[in-house]
């Protein structure tokens, strides 16, 4: 058994899976979780969890307590489901089953997206949301404030984020926290995110920064984040886009002087 151990979900596909397929290399022991089939491989012990059942979450908590060192928390929900499903993986499991691990844990990374950007709630919203302790606390939120699946998945990701910092500045000295926000990735949900964003979006991305970012490429960040070599790099929020957010700024820049 390698000396330390990390629990990944949405380990069957996409980042997840690369995370997966990177991290015993780097002297990891790998507890893959996803509610579809992982793949068997050395090193690594999968784990079967819809994390939308709070029941389920509860059982992996149990389960991993005593052996997980860090938490990769890949799982997400596109825009394409409904707003209240969107929530509960991309929120509110996050928080079930990472903060009874805190205690325990040396490091966490949750895996956002550049697509908060895109959310204009503000960080009182973004409190009352991260506040919600179960689905019915959901659906009062979007009672409040009514969100359609593609505006929850910006606002998820946005709450993430600030989930992600505030818990790292509460926890200085125990677990680190951090998150990565890609940009526009090559994985099986991307034709989801053409629907849910829009063709074009996606495309501008694209071109902006010359092509769409690779599973490998977030994972590598991940597994940077996790380990020890980012010992002193709490609460941040790393972009893993290509250089999709400098060349925005930069085209904004030259609109301004050209005008």
């Amino acid at each position: 058994m390698a000396e330390r151990t990390a629990l990944v979900t949405g380990a069957a596909s996409g980042i997840g899976a690369a995370l997966v397929g990177l991290l015993p290399d780097a002297g990891w022991r790998v507890l893959a979780l996803d509610r579809a089939p992982v793949p068997a491989a050395p090193d690594v012990e999968t784990l079967t969890c819809d994390l939308t059942d709070p029941a389920q979450v509860a059982a992996v908590v149990a389960r991993v307590r005593d052996e997980v060192s860090a938490v990769a928390h890949v799982a997400g929900v596109p825009g394409t489901a409904p707003a209240s499903t969107v929530l509960a993986v991309n929120v509110l499991a996050a928080r079930r089953l990472i903060e009874p691990l805190l205690g325990t844990l040396d490091s966490v990374v949750t895996v956002a997206s550049v697509a908060q950007y895109r959310s204009p709630e503000p960080d009182d919203v973004l409190d009352e949301l991260l506040a919600c302790g179960d689905a019915a606390d959901l659906d009062r939120w979007l009672a409040r404030h009514p969100h359609a699946g593609p505006a929850a998945y910006d606002t998820s990701k946005k709450a993430l984020v600030r989930w992600t910092r505030l818990t790292a500045g509460r926890h200085i000295g125990g677990a680190r926290l951090n998150a990565v926000s890609p940009g526009p990735v090559e994985t099986p949900i991307l034709r989801d995110f053409r629907t849910s964003m829009g063709e074009a979006d996606i495309d501008r991305a694209a071109a902006a920064v010359g092509r769409h970012g690779r599973p490998d490429e977030v994972a590598a960040a991940v597994a940077f984040l996790l380990g020890p070599s980012a010992s002193w790099i709490r609460g941040v929020d790393l972009p893993v886009e290509g250089g999709l957010l400098a060349a925005r700024a930069a085209a904004a820049a030259a609109a301004v002087v050209v005008n």
